[in-house]
C-alpha cells in the first residue's frame, strides 16, 4: 500500500525571518505577505480544510520569492507546519501566493484557475486544504500543493509510481519474481510553476524466497517537455567513452514519461559534496577530487543543445542584480559597479560543455567517482563559469552555514588550485570576472530562498564580488 506523502522540512529553514521587504509601489501588500507571523494568521483565517479533514496550522515559513522585473506580478511560496486534528500527527505542505499588479489580469487568471481541469482531478489523499483560494485583503491568489497552474501533472506524480515504472524498478532488482510490498512518496523540492522533485521508496519481496530489497528513485516534474531533452543528454553522457575513467559520471536516467512530464532518475550513489563539507571530513581532498572532475567534464567533448553567449550571461546577471537592488537598496552603487565591470570584461571564448548551475548539492562522491546531478542547465559556454560558480557557493557558504569559515577557505583554495592544474592554460585570468558574476547570482538566490539573515548574507556576497574585481 502507499504510505502518505510527507514533505522534507530541510527545504523550509527553521528560523523565522524578520527582515522586512522594501516597499514596492505595485505591491503594497508585500509588507504583510513577507511577514511570516502575519501570514500565519491570514492562512489560518482563509484556508479551508478539504475532504472532511481538519488541520491546525502551527507555523508559516517563507521559502521562496520571485517577481517580474516589470512589476506585473510576484510569487511568494511558504512552507506550512501543521497537525492533523484527527490523528495528532505533524505534517507539512507548501502554499503559494500570487499577486498581480493589474486587477484585470488577476481576474483573468482567477477565472483560468477555477476552470482548470486538473483542479478537480487531485486525488483526495493528497488534499489538505482547498487547492484554490482568494484572499481579498491582499488581492492574492493562493494555490495549495500539489495544485499548480503550470504543473498540471504534479498530482499524478504525487500519486506514486505507475505500472510501467513499477515494472522497470522491479526488473532492476535482479533475477526473481519481485513484488512491491509497500511504497512511500516524498516531495523533496518544489518551485511554484517551475518544477518539483519527488522521491519514491519501494520495498519489494521476492515471492519464492525471504529476500527483500529497498529501491529508491527520484522523479523530476517539468513545466513542459524539457525533461525529455535532459534524459537524452544524460543517456549521451552515460555512454560517453572515457567519462568514468576521467573520474566523473552522471546520475542515471530510468525513463521519461511524456504523459506526466517527468524524468525518472536512479538514486545517486555516495554522499553529496555539501554533506561532506558540513561534516568536515577531509575537505581539501574532496575539493580536489571534484576539481579534477569539473575540469574533465569541460574537456569531455559532449555537445549539450543549449549555448550561452556572453550577452546571455550578462542578461542573466542583470536580472539577478535587479532583484538585489530592490531587496537591498543601500547596495545599489556597489551592484552597479560590479555589473558594469563584469559586462565590460566578459568576452567571447571557445565554448565547452558546462553544468552552468554547479553547487555543492549537485555533486556526489562515491569512492573515487564524482557524480553530477541536476543537469537540466547543461550547456555550451565559458568553461570558467563552472569552477567560478562552485567557488562562489563554497566561499559564500551557500547551503553551508554550518561549515566553519576556515574550512570553506581551505576547500576553496584546494579546489581552485587543483582545477587549474587540470584545466587548459589561459582561463585563470577570466576567473575574477566569472566569480564576481556568480557572487551576485548567489546574493539574489539568498534573497529568493528567504534564507535566515538574508540581508547580511546578501551584503557579504556583494562585498566579495566587489573585492574579486
Amino acid at each position: 500500500m502507499n504510505k502518505p506523502a510527507t514533505m522534507r522540512t530541510k527545504e523550509a529553514p527553521a528560523a523565522i525571518r524578520r527582515e522586512a521587504f522594501p516597499a514596492h509601489p505595485a505591491f503594497p501588500q508585500l509588507k504583510i505577505a513577507s511577514d511570516p507571523e502575519l501570514m500565519l494568521e491570514v492562512f489560518r483565517n482563509y484556508l479551508k480544510s478539504a475532504s472532511g479533514k481538519t488541520y491546525r496550522i502551527q507555523a508559516c515559513t517563507p521559502v521562496r520569492f520571485r517577481w517580474r522585473k516589470d512589476g506585473s506580478r510576484c510569487v511568494l511560496q511558504y512552507a506550512l507546519e501543521m497537525v492533523d486534528a484527527g490523528t495528532g500527527r505533524p505534517c507539512q505542505t507548501w502554499v503559494t501566493g500570487v499577486i498581480y499588479a493589474e486587477t484585470a489580469r488577476q481576474r483573468e487568471v482567477w477565472a483560468e484557475l477555477r476552470a482548470a481541469e486538473h483542479l478537480r482531478n487531485i486525488p483526495e489523499p493528497l488534499l489538505t486544504f482547498e487547492p484554490l483560494t482568494f484572499i481579498p485583503e491582499l488581492q492574492m491568489l493562493v494555490q495549495m500543493f500539489p495544485f499548480d497552474r503550470r504543473l498540471p501533472t504534479l498530482p499524478l506524480v504525487m500519486s506514486g509510481p505507475w505500472p510501467e515504472l513499477q515494472q522497470r524498478l522491479c526488473a532492476g532488482l535482479g533475477p526473481g519474481d519481485w513484488q512491491i510490498e509497500n511504497q512511500a512518496v516524498e516531495p523533496i523540492r518544489y518551485r511554484t510553476e517551475l518544477g518539483g522533485v519527488v522521491r519514491y521508496t519501494l520495498r519489494a519481496k521476492e515471492s519464492l524466497t525471504p529476500l527483500t530489497q529497498i529501491k529508491r528513485c527520484y522523479v523530476k516534474v517539468y513545466r513542459g517537455h524539457q525533461g525529455e531533452q535532459t534524459c537524452q543528454f544524460l543517456q549521451q553522457l552515460s555512454v560517453a567513452q572515457g567519462a568514468a575513467q576521467n573520474g566523473f559520471t552522471v546520475v542515471q536516467p530510468l525513463l521519461y514519461s511524456r504523459e506526466r512530464h517527468c524524468l525518472v532518475l536512479e538514486e545517486a550513489p555516495g554522499r553529496s559534496l555539501q554533506e561532506i563539507f558540513l561534516e568536515g571530513e577531509d575537505v581539501p581532498a574532496a575539493a580536489r577530487q571534484v576539481a579534477r572532475a569539473v575540469a574533465a567534464f569541460s574537456q569531455s567533448g559532449l555537445q549539450p543543445v543549449r549555448r550561452h553567449s556572453p550577452e546571455e550571461q550578462i542578461s542573466y546577471l542583470q536580472r539577478a542584480a535587479d532583484l538585489v537592488r530592490w531587496a537591498c537598496p543601500e547596495l545599489t552603487a556597489a551592484i552597479d559597479e560590479i555589473v558594469n565591470r563584469v559586462s565590460a570584461r566578459l568576452e567571447v571564448v571557445a565554448v565547452a560543455p558546462i553544468h552552468w548551475d554547479l553547487k555543492t548539492d549537485h555533486i556526489f562522491l562515491d569512492g573515487d567517482q564524482v557524480i553530477f546531478v541536476d543537469l537540466d542547465t547543461a550547456s555550451l559556454g565559458d568553461p570558467i563559469r563552472d569552477p567560478a560558480h562552485l567557488l562562489a557557493h563554497i566561499t559564500g557558504r551557500i547551503g553551508l552555514s554550518g561549515m566553519p569559515p576556515e574550512g570553506a577557505h581551505a576547500a576553496a583554495l584546494a579546489f581552485i588550485e587543483e582545477y587549474f592544474e587540470q584545466a587548459p592554460a589561459g582561463g585563470r585570468e577570466r576567473l575574477p570576472v566569472q566569480y564576481a558574476a556568480a557572487m551576485v547570482e548567489c546574493a539574489a538566490g539568498v534573497f529568493k530562498r528567504q534564507e535566515p539573515h538574508w540581508a547580511e548574507k546578501v551584503a557579504a556576497c556583494v562585498e566579495e564580488a566587489k573585492n574579486a574585481l
